[in-house]
């Protein structure tokens, strides 16, 4: 504090002149504090669902009136309780084009049941949306699952999820996707979906427009992933196949290569499980 030379006592400012300081320095505070949720919540990816999450009014202004789902083009999900779902059920499909589901950190703590009810739950919606409408926006899904269950046994999804998940997909018009932590089995791939007749295989080479797929984690040997080519090889506009963290031995990987031709970049070949 400032002092007064001759008496060595305290200055005191005039009440007005505190007042000013004080909404100087409240000021100065509220534009630090500005500054820093504006960074928080602006400077990061998907602002303005960051800023939904923190108002109540904004969150309301992205509720469809009519639906009460929320218009967004962005989701992105890492929850795993039942509000996850709650959630996810409230999105607009409409209006969707990224979507993107990860329990990974959730391994060990997940029960099979909610994953199974989450795969269906999302390829149900997908196909009951896909209806009402031409064709959906979503041009981005990623799934990423966990890699154990509850019980600490691998997760593994029943063939309930599996063919609800594959009628979701077969309604997109993807450029991108991921789906890692699935277990890709040639009895998986090969599987028909009753009411439609439809398989992994098939539905792959339905997505005409994919540009970049991940099958990463997926537990796929080199058998499986032949066949998943001869599936892909045909994709106009297919430019990147990623297939890390699998078990896909070194000669079925170059024959993947052969079959895909330049025009497509194949990785994932120095992280799998084993190399013959």
């Amino acid at each position: 504090y400032p002092t007064d030379e001759r008496s060595g006592l305290c200055k005191v400012a005039p009440c007005s002149s505190i007042s000013s300081a004080r909404q100087s320095f409240v000021g100065a505070i509220s534009q630090d504090v500005g500054a820093m949720l504006v960074l928080e919540l602006l400077g990061g990816p998907q602002p303005v669902a960051a800023l939904a999450c923190t108002c109540r009014e904004l969150l309301q202004q992205l509720r469809d009136p009519r639906t009460g789902q929320l218009r967004v083009s962005t989701a992105s999900l890492r929850a795993s309780s039942p509000a996850l779902l709650a959630f996810a059920q409230r999105l607009c499909l409409g209006q969707l084009r990224s979507l993107r589901l990860d329990v990974f950190k959730e391994s060990g703590h997940l029960p099979e049941r909610l994953v199974n009810q989450l795969l269906s739950s999302l390829g149900d919606a997908l196909a009951a949306a896909k209806r009402g409408m031409i064709s959906l926006p979503l041009e981005d899904l990623s799934i990423r699952l966990a890699f154990f269950s509850d019980n600490i046994q691998p997760l593994r999804p029943s063939s309930n999820a599996h063919a609800a998940l594959l009628r979701g997909l077969a309604q997109l018009r993807l450029r991108r996707l991921e789906l890692s932590f699935l277990p890709l089995s040639r009895k998986v791939i090969e599987q028909e979906v009753t009411e439609t007749k439809q398989t992994f295989l098939s539905v792959l080479r339905g997505l005409d427009r994919l540009q970049e797929l991940l099958l990463t984690h997926n537990g796929m040997h080199g058998e499986v992933a032949l066949q998943l080519v001869e599936a892909l090889r045909h994709l106009p506009h297919l430019q990147s196949f990623d297939v890390s963290r699998n078990r896909i031995a070194y000669q079925d990987f170059n024959d993947m290569a052969r079959i895909l031709g330049g025009s497509v970049k194949l990785t994932g070949l120095d992280s799998q499980t084993y190399l013959v």
